[in-house]
Formats: C-alpha cells, structure tokens, sequence
C-alpha cells in the first residue's frame, strides 16, 4: 500500500453533510475566537478556491505565514500568533482541500497546483516575501512553495514536515487505514492520538482536529517526496525541528537527510517532542522563530 491511498484527484474536499459542516464551523470558529488579539480576516480568491486568511498584528519588515498541520486550521497556531504578532505581522491560512474556512472549488491536482494557489495568496495579500513556518502537511506545503516560488520564502521553518525529510513510516501508513468511510470511528480517534502523543480529547483543538477528520472529506494529491535533487537544490534558508518520539517518520534519517542535503540549514532533534512538537513546546518554538527569522 502506497500513501496515494490517501488520497483523491478527482473532485473537491468537502463535508459530509450541511449538518456536519454546521457543526464543525460552530466548533472552528470557537477556537479561532480563542486566539489573543485583534485579528482581521480576509476570504481571498484563488484558481483553485477560496482561502480564508487571518492577520495578527501591523508590525513593518517582514511578515510570518503560518501553514497549519493536517486538517488542523489556524486554530492550532493559538500558542504562538501572539508572541509573533508582537514584532512581525502575522498571517494565518487555512489550507485549501482541507477542513476550516477555506472552500476549495477546482481539484487540486499537482504540486504546481499547491505552489499556485499559496502564491496567489501571497499576490493578493501584497506580501512580496515571508517568513514562512509550517508543521506537518504545513511543512510540506511550506518546502513546496520553496522549491516553486523561491524568492517569496525569506525563510521555511519545517517542523515535523511530512514527507520532506523521511518516508512516512509502514506503521504509520497503516495506521491511516482507520481514517477510510466506513471503518469504525474508535480506531480513527485512536490514530490521531498516537500520531498527536495522544493528547487529551476534552481540549478544543483536539475536539476541532476529531471533528474535521471524521466530517469532511479531502481529496489531494499526493505531496512530492523531498527527494535529494530537491533538498540539494533549496535556495532559502531552513530551520528543520525534529520530534525525537515522532511516529509518522524515522527521525534521526530525517534529521540526516536536513543536515547533509540542505545547503543553508540548522536542523534540531528535540529529544521528548512528539509529531505534535508546536503545540507540546510553544514558548521555545516562538523563540526558534523569532530567532531564525531575526538572523536572515
């Protein structure tokens, strides 16, 4: 089994029903509302859908692009926009083909197709570069953009990126078997906890990642794999953090393959992270960030 499994070319994401939408949005919007601060939102048209964005703070310099974890929305960025926004101008999207705000209208077919509707975000919002900081299906889009579109990426911070720095793991894949229609609700919920170092399920964002996943339903291609040539060929600089207890990867070969392929990198193993390192370490997160940003 592959890990294109998981995934559908062939129409749009969408929820499962009117109710089930109702009721994750109910859900979303709590969570976002939760976040500190004085945010604007804006639904910005692209190719391929609409894309809600959030902005957090009007600092000059510039700007954050936060790309949330799979199926994870803005909401999972609570921990971190208000240390950000204090010195930089920070931008939350929900991904497209993916539970949240955003409302995908063509499929999205390729890695160009990702590459083109983040770039035209990035056109419509006038950010001409940024630092751009992704967790999981997040770092991915992240590498993306910076293997298409270069000169938009002033940094890429890769935290717990999947499929970039090592093959998703045997387990792991079929593990993903549980998320399919039809399979019994219990074993999907038990995934995502052993993915996320099993966190609890009371929590809101938690609760927001559940709902997601049982009620909408993704089709996306399947991401590239960071292969040498790519990595090798990165022209920005890049942060990679690493979950020592990470499931869905082999950390150490991930952490190999970032400090000897990346030209420009500093890449950290964080020994007791899990998959879920952003929301376990927030306050040494938003220092890494600000840090890596502050010396480019």
């Amino acid at each position: 089994m592959t890990w294109s499994t998981f995934f559908c070319v062939t129409g749009v994401g969408h929820f499962t029903s009117a109710q089930a939408q109702a009721s994750y949005l109910s859900l979303y919007d709590a969570a976002v509302a939760a976040i500190p601060g004085e945010r604007e939102s804006r639904d910005v048209s692209t190719t391929f859908g609409q894309v809600r964005v959030y902005r957090f703070g009007s600092a000059e310099g510039t700007p954050f692009v936060l790309l949330h974890g799979r199926g994870a929305t803005s909401a999972m960025w609570e921990p971190n926009i208000p240390t950000l926004a204090d010195t930089h101008t920070v931008y939350a999207i929900d991904s497209l083909g993916e539970p949240g705000r955003s409302v995908q209208t063509l499929p999205i077919r390729t890695s160009a197709d990702q590459a083109t509707w983040l770039t035209e975000v990035f056109d419509v919002l006038g950010i001409e570069r940024a630092h751009v900081a992704g967790v999981s299906g997040g770092g991915w889009l992240t590498f993306n953009l910076a293997v298409h579109n270069p000169d938009r990426v002033a940094t890429a911070a890769l935290i717990e990126p999947a499929h970039v720095l090592a093959r998703f793991s045997k387990k792991f894949l079929l593990g993903g078997l549980s998320l399919i229609p039809g399979v019994p609700q219990r074993y999907g919920d038990r995934f995502l906890a052993w993915v996320s170092g099993n966190p609890d399920p009371n929590l809101p964002m938690v609760r927001l990642l559940l709902e997601g996943m049982r009620n909408y339903r993704m089709q996306l291609p399947l991401p590239e794999y960071g292969r040498d040539d790519l990595l090798r060929n990165l022209k920005v600089p890049v942060l990679a953090l690493l979950g020592g207890r990470t499931v869905p990867h082999n950390p150490l070969e991930a952490t190999r393959r970032a400090q000897t392929l990346i030209p420009n990198n500093q890449t950290e193993l964080w020994p007791e992270a899990t998959h879920a390192l952003s929301g376990e370490f927030p306050a040494q997160l938003n220092a890494r960030l600000l840090k890596f940003a502050d010396q480019a």
